[in-house]
């Protein structure tokens, strides 16, 4: 797992989405769909009978038959559907959702905040009480970040810390974990805890370096701290073969196998606040603070001495980067940072504020169940009519333009990359969603003659990945962008 550095906060959300993320971007071949076309002439009678009859041939193949399909245009009114209210597992085409309520509720030029806060002026390098780590849900906090804070807490002259570090989470509650993800998932990164205080996406770095064949090879943990023990050895060789398992209970992970070159694995941990305090502790120790007390999981006093505050990006660039790289973690902060504007850090409550954007906004919810908010649990349900219809929406409101364009551009970037479309490409924004027997995407096409479209295909069936499914869902990209 990468952790991919989101862009300085400052920068325009085209400049993000020019960034390098590792690959090579295609370029493109028309027009970023970026406007629905207020001039464009609407659709006849006739032009939506032929397109209909065009998408039913693209999408009689294999699995698409009996996929869930809903395409309408700028203003809601269906195009073609099939199957459009039946309530389907999306996988991450979910992340639509929580995206939009996201930027509806908390605003896209909103910062998450993390602070280091005391009670005690530190006076004479000393702070006679607790200091407090404070959280609010930061999804893209990074060890560097906190590195940072660390230094600062050194510069405001302090030495000694006669109290506890106190990692303060409370703007969420409920489980790390979701109790809906498949158990198999929890051992990887992108299945990593939600807290309101989490470093690194919930993750710990094992840097493996091999030394000369058969020799055990060396295993760096990043960040260094006494928060992670490490158990077992792994062995310099010609071919890496290797297993990490985490004990239930505790950050104590267990090597075993082989490595045949330098590299990195990232794994989940658990008790994610105390983790970070954990973690803080020892960078502070590394700037001459001294933390007497120990590290503890506890509430930060109401009117603070805020000796460092770290802000997020802007929640419309975490927004990009979630749906570029289709970022679990940064999609579970954001549901239960949903449901801490009332009062409710949790997935539940998150939901509640998703149905309630739905519904003032004349949004269908036929059958929709909402698990999770990154679309990893197979029991999420969603009926393509409510992704479709809520693309239209978000984009028809004064700042749709900035939300289509957090959207990756299919055929040239993030997870959508790989499509091979043709006369889409450069005209075509979408999230695609991918687990066991399902295959999905949602997002909007810019058509020749009638404005931009919105969409949403999702296929649950055990032939979900054939090729046919694929060649079918792009040949729907290029009819619409024919059209």
């Amino acid at each position: 797992m990468a952790f991919i550095r989101l862009a300085a906060a400052t920068l325009a959300l085209a400049a993000v989405s020019a960034c390098s993320h590792g690959t090579p971007e295609r370029p493109a071949s028309g027009p970023t769909p970026i406007v629905a076309g207020p001039n464009a002439p609407g659709w006849s009678e006739p032009e939506v009978r032929a397109l209909q009859a065009r998408l039913r041939s693209a999408l009689s193949a294999s699995a698409l038959a009996t996929s869930g399909v809903a395409i309408v245009d700028s203003d809601g009114r269906p195009l073609f559907v099939r199957r459009e209210r039946s309530p389907l597992t999306p996988a991450s085409t979910f992340k639509v959702l929580v995206g939009a309520a996201a930027l509806t509720t908390l605003g896209p030029a909103f910062r998450f905040a993390t602070t280091f806060e005391s009670i005690a002026d530190p006076r004479d390098g000393r702070i006679d009480g607790d200091l407090y780590l404070v959280g609010t849900g930061d999804p893209t906090l990074t060890r560097d970040d906190l590195r940072g804070g660390a230094g600062s807490v050194a510069r405001a002259g302090v030495r000694d810390v006669r109290g506890a570090l106190i990692a303060d989470a409370g703007t969420f509650s409920g489980p790390e974990t979701n109790s809906a993800w498949d158990p198999d998932d929890l051992q990887y990164g992108y299945a990593a805890g939600t807290s309101a205080l989490s470093l690194d996406q919930g993750t710990v770095e094992f840097h493996l370096v091999p030394t000369a064949v058969g020799a055990p090879a060396r295993i760096r943990v990043l960040p260094s701290s006494d928060a992670v023990r490490v158990f077992g050895s792994v062995l310099s060789s010609y071919t890496t073969l290797l297993t990490i398992q985490r004990d239930p209970g505790r950050n104590d992970f267990t090597f075993a196998g082989r490595v045949a070159d330098e590299q990195s694995f990232w794994r989940p941990v658990i008790d994610l606040p105390r983790y970070a305090a954990q973690v803080a502790r020892a960078m502070l120790r590394d700037r001459g603070v001294a933390v007497d007390g120990g590290v503890r999981v506890g509430v930060a006093p109401v009117a603070p001495l805020v000796l460092w505050r770290h802000r997020s990006p802007p929640l419309l660039a975490i927004v990009h980067e979630m749906f570029l790289e289709s970022n679990n973690h940064f999609a579970e902060q954001l549901l239960r940072a949903l449901g801490a504007t009332r009062g409710s850090g949790t997935e539940s409550g998150g939901g509640r504020i998703e149905r309630q954007i739905l519904v003032r906004d004349g949004v269908p919810q036929d059958g929709l169940r909402i698990v999770d908010g990154s679309g990893l649990a197979a029991s999420d349900r969603v009926a393509p009519i409510t992704l479709a219809t809520l693309l239209a929406r978000a984009a028809a409101e004064p700042g749709g333009a900035a939300f289509v364009a957090t959207l990756p551009r299919v055929g040239i970037e993030g997870t959508v990359r790989w499509r091979r479309v043709h006369d889409a490409l450069g005209r075509a924004r979408a999230k695609s969603g991918h687990i066991r027997n399902v295959n999905a995407l949602a997002g909007y096409v810019q058509t020749r003659r009638h404005g931009r479209v919105a969409f949403a295909i999702i296929v649950n069936d055990r032939r979900a990945d054939d090729g046919q499914v694929d060649m079918g869902i792009d040949r729907m990209l290029d009819l619409l962008a024919r059209s």
